[in-house]
């Protein structure tokens, strides 16, 4: 068979990079070739994909049309079908990474044999090689050899197996679990699916809205929610902006609390969305924003509901930083009491955004795992934040705003669909 290369590349701005220029010189470009089946180089692909980013040490790069079309060219070329280290580093040098992972696989009878070398694009010297070789039966044998070829190359002590530490893929069980892919150790709550009442509840008051009157009896499956809402840090880890930044994109020179364990703000539903989509591509979990319905259950307290007016509590103080108390900032997550599911800040802080296009009132007829109306002008908000008054901090108090508006008391937090 021909050998055909297949370039996987993925777009991850990892965390812990001292600056722009350190970035550009982490990237990664991940090039699989050889004679194995093409099924068996896209699996292995992926995986070194997935692996070089769990590393927290290099940043694989996103795929682009010329750069395969350079790499196809020079294939076609050489009668061998083999491109060099020589020119692979200098097509590197032309596309901005800093290494090439150059991975070969064979396969002989059964087995399949990887060898691996990091080329440094400036010097377009090996800077590590390593090969290994197993029985393959299925994903997880593939898994295996490419973790230990990421170990191998760049060091890094990957986690394997099912362990409810690892981002490695939508294996979960139903209990908590940390995300662990660019070292966000993002805790994530298991959320057992039922059913509840959702909107102005009695225990609301006087309070209520009236875009919150129409209550309903919502039926959910399981999920798994944010501990705390995004932070600053976790934020920088995926997307690479800091809070500075984002409120230079909204136009804006001040902050409301700044800090690694300061839940993100300035940030557009749109923003909150592309989030979720490289956490997802990263780990291969669906990780979303949370249904306004989810996140009434969760904040509620799901299945643990104690019937309180606020994310845990009768108290405002004892769960939320509001205009009453936050000295008009932010302030770090998991400081105040969690609900009685063990999630923090449902309750002020920030706004949270949700999924679903706002309406100003539910259906009544959409009681099974609701996802709102199939249009609008402004993307459901929840839960209140460090500016506003303790009523908009209960738990069926609802807010909206358009997908692309950056507000400075404005963040969000994650779900992940089992």
């Amino acid at each position: 068979m021909k050998k055909i290369a297949l370039i996987l590349l993925a777009l991850c701005l990892l965390g812990g990079i001292a600056s722009s220029q350190e970035t550009v010189k982490r990237k990664v470009a991940i090039y699989v070739t050889g004679e194995a089946d093409n099924g068996y180089r896209k699996v292995v692909g992926s995986k070194l994909v997935t692996g070089v980013t769990r590393s927290g040490k290099y940043a694989a790069v996103e795929r682009t049309s010329d750069f395969l079309a350079e790499l196809m060219k020079e294939q076609d070329y050489q009668t061998s079908g083999a491109v060099s280290d020589k020119y692979i580093a200098k097509l590197g040098q032309q596309f901005g990474v800093r290494y090439v992972l150059v991975a070969d696989i064979s396969e002989i009878f059964e087995s399949i044999f990887i060898s691996a070398r990091m080329i440094d694009v400036q010097t377009a010297e090996i800077s590590a090689s390593t090969e290994t070789s197993g029985n393959v039966e299925g994903i997880d044998g593939l898994t295996k050899l490419a973790d230990e070829i990421v170990k191998s190359l760049i060091g890094s002590d990957l986690p394997t197996g099912n362990n409810s530490q690892i981002s490695s893929g939508s294996n979960l069980s139903n209990s908590d679990f940390i995300e662990t892919a660019a070292g966000l150790n993002m805790k994530m709550i298991f959320v057992e699916g039922g059913d509840f009442l959702m909107g102005a509840t009695s225990e609301q008051g006087s309070e209520a809205d009236s875009d919150e009157q129409v209550i309903r009896r919502v039926k959910l499956d399981s999920y798994y929610i944010g501990e705390c809402e995004v932070t600053q840090a976790q934020w920088a880890k995926i997307m690479g902006t800091s809070i500075y930044q984002q409120a230079s994109k909204a136009g804006q020179s001040s902050t409301y609390g700044v800090g690694p364990d300061n839940p993100m703000y300035y940030v557009s539903w749109e923003e909150a969305m592309a989030f979720c989509r490289e956490l997802s591509r990263m780990t291969g979990r669906t990780y979303c924003l949370p249904t306004e319905a989810q996140w009434e259950y969760a904040a509620r307290g799901g299945k643990k509901a104690d019937g309180s007016k606020y994310s845990g509590s009768w108290s405002i103080d004892a769960v939320a930083w509001y205009d009453g108390n936050s000295g008009s900032s932010t302030h770090q997550v998991k400081y105040k009491r969690p609900n009685g599911l063990g999630i923090y800040d449902m309750s002020g802080n920030v706004w949270e955004w949700c999924a679903d296009w706002y309406s100003n009132t539910y259906n009544v007829n959409e009681t099974t795992n609701p996802v709102g109306p199939s249009s609008g002008s402004g993307r459901v908000l929840r839960g209140g934040s460090w500016g506003t008054y303790a009523k908009n901090c209960r738990v069926a108090n609802r807010n909206n705003n358009t997908p692309g508006s950056r507000n400075n008391n404005n963040g969000f937090r994650v779900v992940v669909i089992p």
